[in-house]
């Protein structure tokens, strides 16, 4: 109840309002009517005005946005962690934080993300 107040207050200050469930920015017309606000999927947006990067991937041939993925990646790298079986499943469990990612699918999003780090790993080592 507390955080659902938060965000409430944080709508109110920001004059703007979230919409939770489509996960779009609400503009409210003069007719009282609300209609979604369109936004490019580049970054996650809060009703405090912040973004968070997003980064799209393939999980069983479907374009997925991943959450914070650009920030996790960078932050693997940083870390020292290589491409391996073991990190794939560290960084899926680290992606779940941010993200909600069903059960029956977790070995899919596994493995794309296996090959995601993989290529942004590549990707750093060869520019330097």
């Amino acid at each position: 109840m507390t955080a659902e107040r938060i965000v409430d207050l944080v709508d109110d200050l920001m004059e703007q309002k979230w919409s939770r469930r489509s996960g779009e920015l609400i503009q409210i017309t003069d007719d009282t009517s609300v209609q979604p606000v369109l936004q490019e999927p580049v970054e996650a947006t809060c009703s405090c005005g912040s973004g968070i990067p997003v980064r799209m991937i393939m999980v069983n041939g479907e374009k997925v946005a991943i959450v914070a993925l650009p920030l996790i990646l960078d932050q693997f790298r940083e870390a020292g962690k290589q491409p391996s079986d073991q990190t794939a499943h560290e960084l899926l469990e680290t992606v779940k934080i941010y993200n909600s990612i069903p059960v029956e699918t977790e070995l899919a999003y596994l493995a794309a993300l296996q090959l995601e780090f993989a290529a942004y790993y590549s990707e750093k080592e060869t520019a330097g």
